[in-house]
């Protein structure tokens, strides 16, 4: 399928490690980016579309499936804004990264001396967001007990605190989301079959990006975009970067980007900044070789990565240490140490 790339309204996406990311209720929301949007052509952004639709237009829980990189957390603001929901704000978890001993609080909160370390109660986010949405990534993570209560929420309509026995309503929604569909999940035993069941009205799974290629430019011209917009406001003036050359598209649509949206957001943030002329070439695009019969392994594929990296930075800054740590967004010391650990002398670039 062919034609101009299709785009949904704007969400702020989840970024870095952080195990939180959140809107307030009634808080302003984010500032739109050229990012906060699904981009493609492909029958899979299509089906999206419409599921986010669906979802928008009503009031269930539901789950999102897809490999680690795709845009989960993307799809679900878009339906957190195309919803009733969009009043009581945002709010997104990442299981996998909050310690067991705390992920129930930071959900269903606790009462007074619940939890040892940390005496005082605390109001989790299903109460802090009644009115909005609630996404729980890595939802296999949960401790099973916390995977029960949340079923039981979930069907009930109400839940308690940690170490409370008073009923709070439950008044918002949550969405699930995984690597893993659902069904892959039960019957691994990596999560709770009733809970599943509660998630199950809408499940949305979102294909990896090596199985919808026709999506690939459009998102990299976005990425390229929003790199560009980046840039500029660091350096208060335009830059001159414009585009890809023929061989750097050639070399991003046979890429087979195992870290999906994520993976190529990043590459071209990165090779925005490293591109000398009006055009991101092949050689700024630091891509390494897919998989083959002889794969380096990844303490090697790093130090090359590294290698490369750094004598393209200081290429371009002519051996300047102090601007090339500042293009790398790194501090000094840090920079000159990945120099030393791959012999790389600065004065070769002068």
């Amino acid at each position: 399928m062919s034609g101009t790339p299709m785009v949904a309204g704007s969400a702020d996406s989840v970024g870095g490690a952080s195990p939180v990311s959140q809107v307030a209720p009634g808080g302003a929301a984010p500032a739109r980016r050229r990012s906060d949007r699904l981009v493609g052509t492909s029958r899979a952004v299509l089906r999206t579309l419409e599921q986010v639709a669906v979802a928008g237009r009503g009031r269930f829980h539901l789950y999102i499936s897809g490999e680690e990189g795709v845009e989960k957390d993307l799809v679900a603001r878009l339906i957190h804004e195309a919803s009733e929901w969009a009043i009581g704000g945002f709010f997104a978890l990442d299981a996998s990264l909050v310690p067991e001993t705390l992920v129930g609080r930071e959900l269903f909160g606790s009462e007074r001396a619940a939890i040892n370390s940390l005496p005082g109660e605390s109001t989790g986010a299903l109460t802090r967001f009644a009115g909005g949405t609630v996404l729980i990534d890595h939802i296999e993570s949960l401790p099973k007990e916390l995977q029960q209560a949340l079923a039981l929420a979930l069907n009930d309509g109400r839940f308690r605190r940690l170490g409370g026995s008073t009923p709070h309503a439950l008044e918002c929604r949550v969405i699930g989301a995984s690597a893993e569909p659902l069904d892959a999940l039960v019957q691994a035993g990596r999560i709770y079959p009733e809970l599943a069941e509660r998630l199950r009205l809408l499940e949305i799974q979102l294909p990896a990006l090596r199985e919808r290629r026709e999506d690939i430019l459009p998102l990299a011209a976005q990425a390229l975009a929003a790199a560009r917009d980046e840039v500029e406001r660091e350096l208060g003036r335009a830059t001159k970067v414009r585009g890809f050359t023929r061989d750097a598209l050639e070399r991003l649509r046979e890429h087979s980007w195992p870290g999906n949206e994520r993976e190529l957001r990043e590459q071209v943030r990165s090779a925005v900044r490293l591109a000398r002329g009006e055009e991101v070439g092949v050689e700024d695009l630091l891509l390494l070789p897919d998989a083959s019969d002889e794969v380096p392994s990844f303490r090697d594929a790093k130090r090359k990565f590294e290698r490369d990296y750094v004598a393209r930075v200081l290429r371009i800054c002519k051996g300047n240490i102090s601007r090339a740590a500042r293009i790398a967004k790194k501090d000094r010391k840090d920079f000159y140490d990945v120099m030393r650990r791959n012999q790389i002398n600065p004065a070769e670039f002068r």
